[in-house]
């Protein structure tokens, strides 16, 4: 299973419409997300920075860059522990791409 890691500024919540002005950007990457979940064998997991503190502190990466670039670096999306994309949220199409390339790549034994 390809695991695809969006690791998030800090924010009340992740679908983008709580709050009287929904974020339209989160609103779209929520549903890109779950259609991902349902077409590909994927794990989701989104870390906010808010939320979900211990996973940037778990990951020593993550951390050094978030700590060299701030918060302007968010969001960062992992595919398989590779970083690919930081500073914008990818597109259903990009995020696709990505998956199919990690899942058409061999496995190491």
């Amino acid at each position: 299973m390809t695991e695809l890691t969006l690791y998030e500024e800090a924010m009340c919540c992740s679908t983008g419409v709580c709050g009287p002005d929904p974020d339209d950007e989160l609103v779209e990457v929520s549903a890109a997300l779950d259609q991902l979940e349902d077409e590909y064998d994927v794990e989701v997991v989104r870390a906010n920075m808010q939320h979900n503190i211990d996973q940037f502190l778990n990951t020593q990466r993550i951390y050094d860059m978030v700590q060299e670039n701030g918060p302007s670096i968010l969001p960062i999306t992992v595919v398989d522990g590779d970083i690919v994309a930081k500073s914008e949220y990818l597109s259903y199409d990009e995020l696709a791409n990505e998956l199919s390339d990690a899942q058409s790549t061999p496995q190491e034994a």
